[in-house]
């Protein structure tokens, strides 16, 4: 193919950004790749966003802090080697806020490297830094500025104190307490008992100086609902908590234990009346509350896409640790040998088998199809807060109340892909996939913290199906304001839509990415129609709106948020890779694109067969259609996955380094580990009650 200048230009910096890899066992499978691997990359990054990367791991590889350990750390050792790493990196200033406005993206990009790395650092320079500031910005006003720059000075360390002991997605039911006292000019902060504990603040366990808080604003005998207020928790030159403030650890977690995960107790604490955030709404020295938003309704539509920002990132961080997972799969699988053709003395890698295929390619698609639409949302949420810090409120209102819908969609559909598809890899990479060495099973701990926190998913989608339900009647009248983002496109023409029958009948029709995408718009309109349906015949039975709600979530509305959700992310996909640049590595998103869509869609065979859609063989045709799929994808596996892969030094995987020298580095970590050929010290013990077993022969 003829490179034009820019072309090759482009070819060259990506050269020096990931240079050639090396010459082994995955060679020949790397042959077989129809793409440039490196092109691939610019499908979901840029060259300001690889350049970044870059920069980082650059940082990161030279610097003696970020080398790692073999032998797992104690608790306090992960606490604090995070702690010095977090302050390390955070002194670099790779993303200055100017830049933000400039390059939405390089915010994503900056938490794609940190993760590869270790999501412990990531999270934890997110939470102190990051989303302290960010929420300030979008909800507090000029005096609160200062500890904006404090934070980006080093100064102090944020978190971010929501969830309770008793309390996490039921915000309404929060009692933490902030009253009003105008005499004093001051908020009164209180925690009536432990259960109104805040609890699983990251940061706050041994480090942050600053928590926002959010609490029960109460003025003039008014609860005028949860409000946020900067909260200093310890003074900064010591880390002593102040009189009034109870702070601790929660202790050790399943996973990212290098973030100090806390709680914290308020003892009628006294704060000036400046540490509200009242930007959108708050009480007057006199006590009397004021909004800007005349209607209540936008002043909440605007909270939520400020509020939104938590699980915008966390689909991006799921898809980090699956990205991690199926590079050491795929890669392992293309190197691990097992069996071959009868009255043949040669095995076949695992990865020729299909069984071992439809275990991993379908999630390295989804892999794909994630990270084409985080990249994507994440630049938008931080244009959204661009926009409210400056005052460009186009729809505030619209923009994030949709946010708020498909954030509260694709969260969950992410963090279940991860955790699913994590799983799979770490079966699919057998006994040595146990090995820590083998970093899946860190994944997959640090993974499972994405389906809880930022509201735990189940919980999640009951917001989406919520706003989907109030949609449903105004669906002939829908303007561009309603979804700013697109994500109710496929409602139009919907009534004609849904007395479709599904025309194709062969397995090549169901491997068109086309025809899986107007199956997929089918398939969102008729869960919104039939659990529509569903609540209203609930509610002329008698029941009353929260017993509707609640007696059609399992197979309706829970199903119609999941579906939503799949739909725009592979839409979004679908989009992405018809109007790619580069012709052999469009070819093989869209197959990939069929492949993420088909076996999605296989998911909801029975919700298709039930609604009429599907009949006869058109099922099985769909089935066979993932498994050519699947067989298709194969050869180009092992390229894909170089795509997606961060530095052997990041990925830190016995199985999954670009050499493919699997067993040399197993046999390299086993006769190095600490302690791994040295009597133990505890010998003595073994050997007194050999001996006392043998004296009683």
């Amino acid at each position: 193919m003829k490179l034009n200048v820019s072309e090759t230009v482009t070819d060259d910096l990506l050269k020096d950004f990931f240079p050639d890899l090396p010459s082994g066992p995955l060679d020949v499978y790397r042959k077989k790749a129809t793409f440039d691997w490196r092109r691939m990359k610019l499908v979901y990054d840029n060259l300001a966003t690889l350049k970044l990367k870059n920069d980082v791991w650059n940082f990161m590889r030279e610097h003696p802090l970020f080398r790692h350990t073999e032998a797992t750390l104690s608790l306090d050792e992960q606490r604090h080697i995070t702690t010095k790493r977090m302050y390390a990196i955070y002194s670099q200033n790779f993303v200055p806020l100017e830049k933000l406005g400039v390059e939405p993206s390089i915010f994503q990009a900056e938490a794609e490297a940190l993760f590869m790395f270790d999501s412990s650092l990531a999270v934890k320079i997110s939470l102190t830094f990051r989303m302290f500031s960010n929420v300030i910005q979008g909800s507090g006003q000029g005096h609160h500025y200062h500890y904006i720059e404090d934070a980006q000075m080093g100064k102090i360390g944020g978190c971010f104190a929501l969830t309770e002991v008793a309390h996490g997605s039921n915000a309404k039911g929060m009692r933490t307490t902030a009253t009003y006292c105008p005499e004093k000019k001051q908020f009164i902060l209180h925690t009536p008992d432990f259960e109104a504990a805040k609890f699983w603040i990251g940061s706050l366990g041994k480090c942050a100086t600053h928590a926002i808080v959010y609490a029960m604003l109460i003025s003039k005998g008014v609860n005028h609902g949860l409000h946020t207020f900067v909260v200093p928790i310890r003074d900064p030159k010591t880390l002593k908590p102040y009189a009034g403030v109870i702070v601790g650890d929660i202790g050790e977690k399943i996973g990212l234990n290098g973030v100090d995960n806390g709680f914290v107790m308020f003892n009628n604490y006294h704060l000036p009346k400046e540490a509200a955030l009242d930007k959108l709404g708050g009480v007057d020295d006199k006590g009397d509350y004021k909004t800007p938003f005349r209607d209540p309704s936008k002043r909440f539509g605007a909270s939520l896409g400020i509020l939104s920002g938590g699980r915008v990132h966390i689909t991006s961080i799921s898809t980090n640790y699956l990205q991690k997972a199926i590079v050491i799969a795929i890669r392992y699988s293309a190197v691990r040998r097992q069996f071959g053709p009868e009255n043949s003395t040669e095995e076949l890698p695992v990865l020729e088998y299909q069984q071992q295929q439809i275990r991993l390619i379908p999630y390295l698609a989804a892999t794909y199809a994630m990270r084409i639409f985080c990249n994507w949302f994440g630049a938008e949420h931080v244009k959204m807060a661009i926009d409210n810090i400056t005052g460009q409120n186009n729809n505030a209102a619209g923009r994030g109340i949709e946010m708020h819908a498909l954030s509260c969609a694709t969260k969950p559909v992410c963090g279940w892909t991860a955790r699913d598809g994590i799983q799979n890899c770490r079966e699919a990479c057998g006994g040595h996939g146990y090995l820590k060495a083998s970093a899946i099973g860190d994944l997959r701990n640090d993974n499972d913290a994405n389906c809880t926190y930022e509201g735990e998913n189940s919980l999640l989608l009951q917001q989406s199906s919520n706003w989907l339900l109030n949609v449903w009647p105004r669906r002939n009248n829908l303007t561009p304001e309603d979804t700013p983002f697109g994500s109710l496109k496929f409602l139009d023409g919907v009534d004609a839509l849904l007395t479709e029958k599904c025309r194709w009948n062969t397995i090549e029709d169901m491997m068109d990415p086309s025809n899986i995408i107007h199956i997929y718009k089918w398939l969102t309109a008729y869960t919104l129609k039939t659990t529509y349906e569903k609540v209203n015949k609930l509610k002329n039975e008698g029941r009353d709106n929260f017993q509707a709600k609640n007696e059609s979530q399992s197979y309706h509305a829970v199903t119609l948020s999941v579906v939503y959700g799949e739909n725009f992310i592979l839409n979004h996909f679908y989009n992405t890779a018809k109007d790619f640049h580069d012709v052999e590595c469009r070819r093989v998103l869209l197959e990939l694109v069929a492949l993420y869509g088909a076996f999605m869609l296989e998911k909801h065979m029975a919700t298709l067969y039930i609604g009429g859609y599907l009949s006869g063989a058109q099922g099985a045709a769909l089935r066979e259609a993932v498994l050519r799929r699947c067989a298709g994808a194969a050869r180009c596996a092992v390229a894909l996955a170089d795509t997606l892969a961060p530095p052997d030094f990041c990925l830190n995987s016995l199985l999954g380094a670009a050499d493919g020298e699997v067993y040399k580095h197993i046999q390299n970590n086993v006769m190095t580990y600490p302690g791994a050929m040295s009597r133990p010290e505890w010998w003595r013990d073994v050997v007194f009650w050999q001996t006392y077993a043998r004296s009683k022969l």
